[in-house]
């Protein structure tokens, strides 16, 4: 209990300290969160996905391993979500908001800082690798079904055009060279990275500020199951599987129980599907998942330290 207590006071609390401050300025002058996002999405994250994966020490062979495991997880959640469907007998539109709340989870503002601070540089590296790979791989997915299959390409296309997917190949490419960036351009994308996790946090909060808090309990009850235990519960077995180790098998597994991502609230928008299941969703899962990753953690701290 007290190793439980100690990784949610250490781990999961600073996030949500952080949080809460930007859920506090949103409730209190409700800011528009767009210049926020527009930074992050177009400059501080493309620079921490560049500067994470140009200095990781992953050898290409684990990043290949990596995507062909978030690509089977992803498959399986998929087969998992449409089974839950079809016992539920929902509809298009209901079905498309489940799948989307199950494939899209929050691996970047939420599940790197956690890795981060419970697993260190490795477990920043590696949920960096499987945020970049996911928002490929299982995001597109999602997109899809959120459009009732219509717009898959263009789903893909609306992916390629931000420039994270391009920033992870110019990373990739200096760390197989064994490329130097010139000093000053290294500091500016060292100084522009570290401030990235503090303001997706920032974000996380003043989009969770506005989060409705009315919806069907039984069916985000079943969401939460699936986020939370089900989906780490099969990164597992294929993260020993694939062969990772240590800290890189403890953060995939953490990273594949993270609640639903904040995004998902604007995809369902933007496809007209079930917006108010997906905000609360979101909401009670990133909630619960204070629990959840607490004993996931715990569970996991032997793994990555023995690596």
């Amino acid at each position: 209990m007290s190793e439980l207590f100690s990784i949610l006071l250490n781990v999961i609390s600073p996030i949500f300290i952080v949080a809460g401050l930007g859920a506090f300025v949103g409730r209190r002058w409700n800011p528009d969160t767009r210049v926020l996002s527009l930074l992050l999405v177009y400059i501080l994250v493309p620079a921490l996905v560049l500067n994470g994966i140009r200095t990781s020490q992953m050898q290409p062979e684990t990043l290949l391993t990596m995507g062909l495991l978030i690509g089977a997880l992803v498959g399986i959640l998929t087969v998992v979500g449409l089974a839950v469907a079809h016992v539920g007998r929902w509809n298009d539109q209901k079905r498309g908001a489940f799948m989307l709340t199950t494939l899209m989870m929050n691996a970047a503002n939420y599940g790197v800082p956690v890795n981060r601070f419970a697993f260190g540089p490795v477990g920043e590296q590696t949920a960096i690798v499987f945020y970049v790979l996911n928002n490929l791989i299982g995001n597109v997915v999602a997109l899809g079904f959120a459009s009732g299959g219509r717009s898959a390409l263009l789903a893909l296309r609306g992916v390629l055009k931000v420039p994270i997917m391009y920033a992870a190949v110019v990373g990739l490419a200096l760390n197989l060279l064994d490329v130097g960036l010139p000093l000053p351009l290294e500091r500016s994308l060292t100084i522009v990275a570290e401030g990235t996790i503090p303001s997706m946090l920032f974000l996380l909060g003043l989009q969770l500020a506005h989060t409705p808090l009315r919806g069907r309990l039984r069916l985000v009850l079943v969401g939460c199951v699936v986020r939370l235990l089900i989906s780490p519960l099969i990164a597992l077995p294929l993260a020993y599987v694939g062969g990772l180790q240590g800290a890189m098998l403890a953060t995939f597994v953490v990273q594949s129980g993270m609640p639903t991502a904040v995004l998902a609230n604007a995809i369902a928008a933007e496809f007209n599907s079930d917006r108010e299941y997906v905000a609360l969703m979101t909401f009670v899962s990133t909630l619960a998942s204070t629990a959840t990753l607490s004993v996931i953690i715990a569970l996991m701290t032997p793994v990555a330290s023995a690596g």
